[in-house]
């Protein structure tokens, strides 16, 4: 009996020694500074709506003895007019108003460049550990070197959790953290979650990423140190855990919250040191609450007035014109990249232009057309002394690059919007793309004459970031004093407004794609 009792005893004591321990972890990803609300669902989002429905979760946890951590996977930053509140400095002072615990860096959180983003994270010193483990930044940027740190250690209850933070550094973003470097993420991820299990003593590895799903699933399969990934940049609203299998066989659980905080993702953890097990996990839609917080809806006015101070109260409330674009038109956010395509081209008076939708965001406007709304269109900005956003770009093209140009792009799968030009494609059996019958204004292209182009900066400026070799390619290429939101705003004083109805009307020819028409003159990079 007594033998029995202490074979119990020893058994209970060893359970308990590997005991797991909850952990609610409430995440948000790539929220862009949409303090107010998402994309054209006034009733949906926001930031005051947001924290108290963190608060609310974290609240109910704690009554049940579970500890929460609030963890952003990057983009925070440039994504609306809000942005250039306190240029840049509201959007940080937010992160450290919600609550966050840990945030990775994000592509679109060092736009503004080095030198400023350095300025801003001393003067608001950020609460929250925010990391960047395959940044690497010149010493001169003291603030950047205090607080961006590779990875956070909790200790909950004996067991140690790392939160090792990775970004993607795609080359068409990476140029903008100059006097430094992004080293590879699944590269300099690998490396450092060795270190954190076998050298740091972390029982857990949680990677907060902002390298998007594809790379998160790449980075779990060639990672067995990592246990869970929390990811961002691509967009994804994953409804449950996607569970990607390691080359060890070991099943590493990947989640992501959608974008401009429309959801929040729920995850409750056991952890031990034996790993980590998802006990349960959801999106919990952010809609309009009775009781938004108070002080991050104050804060928001606060930004306002900024907004204001910058531009003028008037200014941003001036009517423009009237968009007809569906809300739920889900070509919503190609046709104003389209519009925008044209808008530069004319504004410029060139013979092509270049767009991508992806540098206007899906934030087209709806209804009536105010200054804050064709920012919110297109809030893009490098440089803070440029308050109304990126210039467009002239230069010059020679015509037998013209095909060659159009052709590596497509074979890239790179979405673009081309105004001005036409051409029939076709995708081969082997999964590459050919060019025929290009025209520009409905004439052959003369390989030896040079042709006009019009770019907006983003293009240009991130081009000649990459490679010099840009500048033989786009000859003569200069800012003109035209920025794009001024194109566009002309363009739709011109027009009376745009609608639905824009791609019918537009200056555009069937394309030709397996032998079935396509409706539109641009590559988007998909079939339609």
């Amino acid at each position: 009996m007594k033998r029995s009792f202490l074979a119990m005893m020893a058994l209970l004591l060893l359970s308990l020694s590997v005991q797991a321990e909850l952990v609610q972890i409430l995440h948000t990803n790539d929220i862009h500074s949409y303090f107010d609300h998402t994309d054209h669902e006034e009733d949906r989002g926001g930031f005051a709506n947001l924290k108290t429905v963190m608060d609310r979760h974290e609240g109910m946890a704690q009554e049940e003895g579970v500890d929460t951590l609030r963890v952003d996977a990057g983009d925070f930053m440039e994504g609306t007019i809000f942005y250039m509140a306190d240029y840049g400095r509201k959007s940080f002072d937010m992160h450290n108003k919600m609550g966050y615990d840990i945030a990775v860096i994000g592509n679109h959180d060092y736009l503004m460049g080095t030198d400023d983003l350095d300025s801003i994270v001393g003067d608001v010193n950020p609460d929250f550990a925010y990391l960047g483990a395959n940044i690497k930044v010149d010493k001169r940027f003291k603030n950047l070197r205090k607080h961006l740190v590779p990875y956070k250690m909790v200790n909950h209850n004996g067991v140690k959790v790392a939160f090792l933070g990775i970004t993607t550094n795609e080359l068409v973003f990476s140029w903008r953290l100059y006097d430094g470097k992004i080293e590879k993420p699944l590269k300099s991820a690998r490396r450092w979650a060795k270190k954190l299990k076998n050298e740091l003593g972390a029982d857990v590895v949680i990677a907060v990423t902002h390298i998007g799903f594809k790379k998160d699933k790449k980075l779990a399969k060639k990672t067995p140190e990592i246990d869970l990934i929390i990811g961002g940049h691509s967009h994804d609203a994953l409804f449950e855990p996607y569970w990607q299998k390691s080359k060890k066989g070991k099943k590493i659980p990947i989640v992501q919250a959608g974008h401009h905080a429309e959801y929040l993702g729920k995850l409750l953890i056991d952890v031990s040191k034996a790993g980590v097990k998802v006990v349960d996990y959801n999106l919990v839609p952010v809609h309009q609450q009775e009781d938004p917080d108070q002080d991050i809806a104050e804060f928001v006015e606060e930004s306002l007035d900024d907004l204001r101070a910058i531009y003028g109260h008037e200014y941003l409330e001036q009517k423009v014109a009237n968009s007809y674009i569906a809300p739920t038109n889900e070509d919503g956010g190609e046709l104003w990249s389209h519009f925008t395509a044209d808008a530069m081209r004319e504004a410029v008076d060139c013979q092509i232009s270049i767009q991508q939708e992806a540098m206007s965001g899906p934030n087209f406007p709806v209804g009536e057309i105010s200054k804050f709304k064709l920012y919110q269109a297109h809030p893009r900005w490098f440089d803070f002394s440029d308050r109304d956003g990126w210039h467009v770009y002239r230069a010059k093209v020679n015509g037998f690059l013209i095909k060659n140009i159009f052709r590596a792009v497509m074979n890239l799968g790179l979405p673009l919007n081309i105004s001005g030009i036409t051409f029939d494609w076709w995708k081969t059996p082997w999964g590459t793309y050919w060019i025929k019958k290009m025209r520009i204004n409905g004439k052959r292209i003369n390989p030896f004459k040079k042709y006009s182009i019009a770019l907006p900066e983003g293009i240009v400026r991130g081009g000649y970031g990459i490679s010099p070799l840009v500048g033989l390619i786009l000859q003569k290429s200069h800012k003109t004093p035209v920025t794009v939101i001024k194109a566009i705003e002309e363009k739709l004083v011109r027009e009376k407004g745009v609608g639905d109805d824009y791609i019918e009307y537009s200056n555009t020819i069937n394309l030709k794609s397996l032998g079935k028409p396509v409706d539109r003159v641009s590559f988007e990079g998909r079939e339609r």
